[in-house]
């Protein structure tokens, strides 16, 4: 999300965190989704007995199931009634999101507010109309060629939108630079900015079922976690920058009686933006909306495999009152498309969230034509760390699989790489697989589906290739594999595995996970560290010199520690954090990513007459 839901495994609606590694849900009065003050607060799954009925912080019926109708684990049922949000941000959203939401297992908690029935999402995804043509100056742009989108819920094609080429991306960059250089949105008030992307958010949960239902049917996830991503994190990240907008200081430096010296910050001017498709109008927003706070103008480039909410997206910025040519948004590929957009002369600065790979092209092409600031958040290979005086692991078990198999493992902050203390090692092995028999590949369109398809065939033979790769290796298949499902693979664990293996070394971007063991801590940082990646960590242990060694030592842009299996709610979008190594450099999250689209300007006033 990219820094998927977001960076650091946190998944936020209205203003409430929760970490994405210890919760499975958490609820949001729909009636109160357009302010963001209807958050009610998190229940913790318990193991699942018999149905029973709890009551939720605002007195809302909360029920208690044990098992899907479709063999998935149970996800919150979406709908009228409820936003229900499972965890990752990012990502996270996260997703982060950059986002960034855990699989439920069962016993997840659903929410039913009211009595009006939940949506036939078969019946809606059959009625949808699409465009996928650019937007550009305020108005949709027809043009060729095209591309077809094609769906990994059951393979088919959906629509066809239109391939962008140089001359659809130089038309869009000649309208956000003249909507930058005449101060339509860059001259107003940040305020008044602020007050705009307020709308903004206002509308996204206006049309959230909608906006999921595409996201759903483009890239395959459970309408359960689209419903909480788009419903809960987009608005919230949304308001998070918006209410941000006015917050942005410069500085005072010392001086003489006779001079003032102080730095402004100032926007950038024409943003390139580049966004990953595992979590579509999430990322869009994370990828859009700091930037438009802080008074540039933005091209985004959605994934060719997810444009359309992204394309909404900006016809409710316009709804909401951004300015013709302030937002613009380019549906295409990477090799026409998105090269043209970050190698334009005309682009200042560059933002991109992807593979690593691909964020090396961009960072060679993007100073082709003239030398610009590029922000990448790219891949990951993170390690969770289980020390011996971690909580019991039956209870940290289902944390431990929610921060990996959160979006079926596709979001780059997955805590894939498990560190396990040799003395709970067999035990933790265990509790992993009775965990994993519980979830099950299901259909993303029925509400109870909480695991849903990868994210296409290209996607499904990437992961299933790392599979195969493990076991000819010589790694030990714990539970997992393909399924009958279309693009379905089961989450996998692999035990008995070595650093020269590449389903340990490399990004999979899928339920994959590799447990090891250590003897000591100096050996549980070596290993964490040995790989060329920095984006995230996590750690379980109550013993304080374990925890500062843990996070001084760990060459990563996010660490989180954990001494207790209780819930916390954290600090939210409000933390930064900077990736290391091949996972990129600039932060996504908190007023340092804000910061990161402006450019400093230092002055100096001297002397002067009244």
């Amino acid at each position: 999300m990219a820094q998927r839901l977001d960076r650091d495994a946190n998944c936020l609606a209205g203003g409430l965190v929760v970490d994405r590694a210890r919760f499975s849900t958490f609820q949001l009065q729909p009636e109160l989704l357009s302010n963001g003050r209807g958050v009610q607060r998190p229940v913790r799954p318990a193991a699942p007995s018999r149905p029973r009925t709890l009551k939720s912080a605002r007195g809302c019926k909360v029920e208690r199931e044990a098992k899907g109708t479709d063999g998935g684990a149970k996800a919150p049922l979406p709908g009228h009634g409820a936003v229900a949000c499972s965890n990752d941000h990012a990502r996270s959203f996260g997703g982060e999101s950059r986002f960034r939401g855990q699989a439920p297992n069962p016993g997840t908690i659903f929410v039913t507010g009211n009595s009006q029935p939940q949506p036939d999402w078969h019946h809606r995804a059959r009625t949808l109309t699409w465009d996928g043509r650019p937007l550009i100056d305020g108005t949709r742009v027809d043009a060729d060629p095209t591309m077809d989108i094609v769906s990994p819920v059951d393979g088919q094609r959906l629509y066809s939108a239109v391939l962008s080429t140089p001359d659809i991306v130089d038309r869009a960059v000649l309208s956000a630079r003249s909507a930058f250089e005449t101060g339509r949105w860059s001259d107003m008030s940040p305020r008044a900015r602020g007050l705009i992307l307020l709308r903004l958010a206002d509308l996204i949960a206006r049309e959230y079922e909608d906006l999921a239902l595409r996201d759903t049917l483009e890239m395959g996830k459970p309408i359960g976690a689209s419903l909480s991503e788009v419903g809960g994190f987009a608005p919230a990240l949304c308001r998070h920058y918006a209410e941000a907008a006015d917050k942005i200081y410069g500085e005072v430096a010392g001086s003489d009686s006779g001079s003032l010296g102080f730095t402004l910050r100032e926007p950038r001017g024409v943003v390139a933006a580049i966004a990953p498709w595992n979590y579509p109008l999430a990322n869009a927003v994370i990828k859009a909306i700091p930037a438009l706070a802080a008074g540039n103008c933005v091209i985004l480039k959605p994934s060719e495999m997810s444009p359309a909410t992204a394309l909404r997206l900006g016809e409710l910025a316009l709804e909401a009152g951004v300015p013709p040519g302030v937002f613009n948004i380019v549906p295409g590929d990477g090799s026409i498309t998105g090269m043209q957009l970050v190698s334009h002369p005309d682009v200042d600065m560059v933002t991109f969230t992807g593979s690593t790979a691909a964020g090396r092209t961009i960072m060679s092409a993007a100073s082709r034509h003239r030398i610009r600031p590029v922000m990448l958040e790219c891949g990951g290979k993170s390690p969770q760390i289980i020390f011996a005086d971690a909580p019991p692991t039956d209870l940290i078990a289902p944390a431990i699989l929610g921060a990996v198999l959160t979006n079926q493992g596709q979001l780059c902050v997955a805590r894939s790489r498990i560190l396990v203390h040799r003395s709970r090692h067999d035990e933790l092995v265990s509790a992993l697989e009775r965990e994993v028999a519980g979830y099950t590949v299901g259909d993303p369109l029925n509400p109870a589906t909480g695991f849903g398809p990868l994210a296409g065939l290209k996607q499904f033979e990437r992961v299933s290739a790392y599979i195969a790769g493990a076991i000819e290796s010589g790694a030990r298949m714990i539970a997992g594999g393909k399924t009958e499902r279309h693009c379905g693979v089961a989450p996998t664990i692999f035990a008995d595995v070595t650093e020269d293996m590449a389903v340990v070394r490399e990004e999979i971007f899928g339920p994959v996970v590799t447990v090891q063991p250590f003897e000591s801590t100096d050996e549980a940082i070596t290993l964490a560290n040995a790989t060329s990646y920095g984006l995230a960590a996590t750690a379980w242990t109550a013993h304080y010199p374990t925890m500062q060694a843990v996070f001084r030592k760990l060459k990563t842009g996010h660490v989180t520690i954990n001494a207790t299996a209780d819930a916390y709610e954290g600090p939210g979008l409000a933390l930064s954090g900077e990736p290391r190594g091949d996972s990129g450099f600039g932060c996504e999250t908190g007023l340092d990513s804000l910061r990161g689209y402006t450019a400093l300007k230092g002055v100096v006033l001297a002397g002067g007459a009244t």
